[in-house]
């Protein structure tokens, strides 16, 4: 295998430590497996879900790409920098955590001289490994051991789970905490993974929470569940609902060897060309401020997010631009893109952009340091989510009507190749794509199962998770992870 858990007790570079380690729908009542909406020109919708033969999204306008492979291509990208108002809003919330902070177990002690975190156990080291899947068609989310491969834990995910339209996921540095929003109910909710970071909110004494497949309990009955918050101002219909969602790091305390002020930055639409990006506590759920990104061109969502390791954290306008925001001044920086087709995104331990173009599109990647964006030749695809590992390798979920068909598409950011592309014995409409803690891949598909493949063997093992499964963004942790601390 890659590296037995080699994530943990990896160090900040930046402190001068030993590193180690590899690495729409048109209406909110719309339901899972229908088209976003009617396309019209500067405008996009999200291709349909939950077939065999994925119908091909269009736009007209800015960003779209050649539908045909060619050399790879560099293009410099023209920015425009925004002044921004930052309001700072107290969201409403229907549950408020008053369990621990953010915390990361320290587990044995493996101290290391001049280190006070113990060889960096606490810098971000998983103590367990969890794939979280969107339930879209049910409003929940499950928890699935990455090693056992078995579903530990279901549990609702809004108020109204059979109108909330769970899609993306969001795992904080550490893997103990998830977030998930829900495009129809507007809102944004908090797991812990582990018994240790729930609340015991009734004072009995015991943890009640979801222990396997069946057993989901009542909204509200679970104490594994931290808060939900309603996103606001309040988005516009469906296609504005919260979509693109992201945890960022931190700052990282070497008194105490945890992460302080981790914060969930989420984005949606308040008006058809209006877009907010909102940022909230991650302890509390508060949402704590608000950035209005003005002539938002695709009239859906800011519809992917990702935090890097210096200090940002990247949206995307679908098939329009790429947006960049400092998480600590709050500048907002936007990228328009010459010919690429924003739609899955992840940023790498490099701090570039990856994107997974639709419309039989080649990957492409912004490049952090010189803003210019390139394009991977012979690599078109119907592409949805992507990740990118340890060792450098991408690997981008394909829907039928591309190049080849319906699977897993394999590049070598390092020389900017398509490796290989890799089929399934039963492939319906995968979307998301992960990297667990052992460095193995995993494909969510909406047709009810997900696939964990070695990047080395490439053998594949399906895992059932019952229901649709619109899930994007990073499911595991490692995405964060490996963009903070690269290996």
């Amino acid at each position: 295998m890659v590296s037995t858990r080699r994530w943990v007790g990896c160090f900040f570079a930046v402190l001068g430590l030993v590193g180690c380690g590899d690495d729409g729908r048109a209406t909110a009542s719309a339901t899972a497996g229908q088209s976003e909406g009617t396309a019209t020109p500067g405008t996009a919708t999200e291709p349909t879900s939950g077939t065999g033969s994925a119908t091909q999204a269009t736009t007209e306008g800015p960003g779209t790409a050649s539908n045909s492979a060619s050399e790879a291509t560099t293009t410099t990208a023209p920015t425009t920098t925004q002044d921004v108002t930052i309001t700072g809003t107290t969201g409403p919330t229907t549950s408020t955590s008053t369990g621990p902070d953010l915390t990361t177990s320290t587990g044995p002690d493996t101290t290391t001289t001049g280190d006070p975190c113990g060889g960096g156990s606490g810098r971000g080291g998983f103590d367990f490994s969890y794939l979280w899947v969107a339930n879209t068609s049910q409003g929940s989310i499950s928890k699935v051991n990455t090693t056992t491969l078995i579903e530990e834990g279901r549990y609702y995910a809004d108020p109204n789970p059979a109108g909330a339209s769970s899609s993306r996921t969001s795992v904080n540095i550490d893997g103990h905490f998830v977030v998930v929003s829900n495009r129809a109910s507007y809102s944004v909710t908090k797991f812990a993974a582990d018994k240790g970071d729930c609340v015991d909110k009734n004072g009995d004494g015991v943890i009640t929470t979801s222990s396997n497949k069946d057993d989901l309990l009542p909204w509200g009955s679970d104490e594994c569940m931290l808060w939900n918050t309603p996103v606001s101002p309040a988005p516009f219909g469906y296609n504005g609902g919260p979509r693109g969602t992201a945890w960022a790091p931190g700052e990282f305390n070497p008194a105490t060897c945890k992460y302080d002020d981790q914060k969930v930055w989420v984005g949606w639409l308040d008006a058809p060309t209006h877009a907010i990006i909102g940022r909230f506590d991650g302890v509390t759920g508060v949402q704590d401020a608000t950035i209005p990104l003005d002539n938002w061109t695709s009239q859906i969502s800011p519809y992917g997010a990702a935090a890097d390791g210096n200090g940002y954290v990247w949206f995307i306008n679908v098939y329009q631009e790429l947006v960049r925001i400092d998480t600590e001044t709050l500048e907002v920086k936007r990228y328009p893109g010459e010919g690429i087709q924003f739609y899955g995104m992840t940023v790498d331990g490099k701090g570039n952009v990856w994107f997974g173009p639709y419309n039989n599109g080649n990957v492409a990647m912004f490049d952090a340091q010189t803003e210019t964006f390139h394009q991977v030749a012979n690599s078109a695809e119907n592409h949805r989510g992507l990740a990118v590992d340890g060792n450098g390798m991408a690997w981008v979920a394909a829907n039928a009507g591309g190049t080849h068909g319906c699977g897993l598409n394999q590049i070598d950011t390092n020389t900017m190749t398509a490796v290989q592309f890799h089929t399934f014995e039963q492939c319906s409409t995968p979307v998301g794509v992960s990297i667990d803690v052992d460095g193995f891949v995993w494909m969510v598909d909406y047709g009810g199962w997900a696939y964990r493949i070695d990047p080395e063997t490439y053998a594949k093992q399906q895992v059932l998770i019952a229901g649709d499964h619109y899930t994007y963004s990073d499911m595991t942790g490692g995405g964060l992870f490996n963009a903070v601390m690269p290996g």
